[in-house]
């Protein structure tokens, strides 16, 4: 099983758009499975796939899938409706373009252009209705959901090239670049993904039945599935995460096994926002909070399992990690 997590502040991000719209905030918490005093932690992370249920949740309560960040709704099902007129468009640029068109035609709430200068092609994103998000989380989620989209559609990653963003550079950043696996920039004068022109006239490799299945997972969930083998990232943590309980293999190691050099893929991963390091302690602290989370092992316990010998090491590290010891952390989740 992908054991993964998501940054507090999109928790507190979606939960804020809830209150705002009358929701009860404890309630949808609790319902997710989530402690509310996790929020008061900057650094803490929650399963993914709690986030998951938060976000589904919000949306239902409120009967729109832009979960109340934007002044007009967006009614359920219209994102399964685009995806549906245009899943029989053979390339990905066609089905790009036709998912334009119907935005355009059933809601009012985003301006959508895809535009192609020389080798670049690229698809801008602009909310016409008003938008009220401080932490600028919305954003975030519909580029990432064009994104993977894209991904899944032709059976790749899309390859961008870069990530625009008009609002300044945020604190949590560096997790911009974790999500897009390409560089990030602020305070630019659009939101954008820019990627390689030829990559619109790519075939469709998906059909009705695919897409069914596709469709199961809410929207804002494609936002936590891997961007692709070929994201260099996923490909070394699908490669080492069963060594989580041991030693990892030495990078020398791994360049061989993706016939690089250990300089290559140290450049590449930069290029990614990541090193081998950064994917090591995300595969341990990941497994760690769904073990702490889970109450079926101690703490020390916990430590032995993800490759500590010394439960002291554990906690330097765990509070590296999240912000807190092990101990708040089981805590804070039980309460």
């Amino acid at each position: 099983m992908e054991i993964a997590t998501v940054p507090v502040n999109y928790v507190k991000a979606m939960l804020a758009s809830a209150v705002r719209n009358g929701c009860d905030g404890s309630s949808l918490l609790d319902q997710a499975g989530i402690a509310e005093e996790l929020l008061a932690t900057e650094k803490a992370r929650v399963p993914a796939t709690k986030f998951v249920q938060l976000s589904h949740d919000v949306m239902d309560l409120l009967q729109d899938e832009n979960r109340g960040f934007l002044e007009r709704t967006s009614r359920p099902g219209t994102f399964d409706m685009m995806c549906y007129a245009c899943i029989h468009r053979p390339t990905l640029g066609q089905f790009l373009r036709r998912g334009i068109d119907f935005y355009h035609i059933v809601s009012d709430c985003y301006d959508l252009q895809l535009t192609v200068d020389g080798d670049l092609a690229t698809y801008t994103l602009t909310p016409k209705a008003g938008m009220v998000d401080p932490d600028h989380f919305m954003l975030l989620c519909l580029q990432a959901i064009v994104h993977r989209l894209s991904c899944w559609l032709i059976g790749q990653n899309l390859g961008l090239q870069v990530v625009n963003f008009t609002h300044p550079r945020p604190a949590h950043a560096n997790d911009y670049n974790l999500l897009f696996r390409s560089p990030i920039r602020f305070d630019q004068p659009d939101n954008s993904l820019v990627f390689s022109a030829n990559k619109l006239d790519l075939p469709n490799l998906q059909n009705e039945e695919s897409l069914e299945k596709f469709l199961t997972l809410p929207s804002l969930a494609l936002m936590s599935l891997p961007d692709y083998e070929t994201s260099l990232l996923d490909r070394i943590r699908l490669m080492i995460k069963g060594n989580v309980g041991g030693e990892f293999p030495e990078i020398e190691a791994i360049a061989e096994r993706l016939n690089l050099t250990p300089a290559t893929l140290r450049r590449r991963l930069r290029h990614e926002g990541s090193s081998y390091q950064k994917i090591k302690d995300d595969i341990r602290r990941d497994t760690a909070i769904y073990l702490l989370g889970s109450g079926a092992r101690s703490i020390e316990q916990v430590a032995e399992d993800i490759g500590f010998n010394e439960p002291t090491s554990f906690y330097r590290a765990f509070r590296r990690w999240t912000g807190v010891t092990p101990r708040d952390y089981v805590k804070r989740t039980a309460g």
